[in-house]
């Protein structure tokens, strides 16, 4: 009896995880944040912010300050740190069940309660909502695509269009500032 080595293929785990998600829809690149000028000003703030910071609370208590002001200082370094390869070109892929973004695993639809989209003179973002508490939003920018494209394949979808939407506070002030 002889047994025969049958011939294998290595299994493209990811065109099976796709096809499981249905259908492409919409597919375009987008940088994976918004790209902003920070300029030489910019690093003299943030730099002045910081120490100014750290200045304060030293002063206000010399003794017990060492602890805050040396968090303040490696959150700053930490920051910095994070944001010092510049902007990644990255593919966004609308599915029937689901949206991948760049090469992080497909999320699926059932995870939000549904989308709007931020449009000013500075971003032009794509914001899938959820009001789960352990849930975050999921923002991707658009890059050169039209938001009636997207929004044909949101009806397909059936993810609800959440028109009236607006941007919070914190997530405002983080743009304002460029953070």
């Amino acid at each position: 009896m002889s047994l025969m080595k049958a011939e294998t293929k290595p299994v493209n785990k990811a065109a099976i995880d796709k096809t499981f998600y249905g259908k492409k829809l919409v597919s375009w690149k987008a940088l994976d944040y918004h790209p902003y000028e920070r300029g030489i000003g910019w690093y003299i703030s943030f730099g002045l912010l910081t120490f100014g910071s750290a200045l304060i609370i030293f002063l206000m208590d010399p003794e017990s300050s060492s602890v805050p002001v040396a968090c303040i200082c490696l959150m700053a370094a930490f920051y910095l740190w994070v944001h010092r390869e510049g902007e990644t070109q990255q593919e966004v892929t609308i599915y029937e069940n689901g949206i991948e973004i760049g090469e992080r695993a497909i999320i699926p639809w059932q995870r939000f309660d549904g989308y709007w989209f931020l449009q000013d003179h500075h971003s032009r973002l794509l914001v899938l909502e959820s009001e789960s508490w352990n849930q975050d939003r999921v923002r991707v920018l658009l890059g050169e695509n039209k938001t009636d494209k997207i929004i044909r394949a949101m009806e397909k979808i059936e993810l609800k269009h959440l028109a009236d939407k607006r941007e919070n506070g914190f997530d405002l002030w983080s743009r304002v500032f460029r953070l």
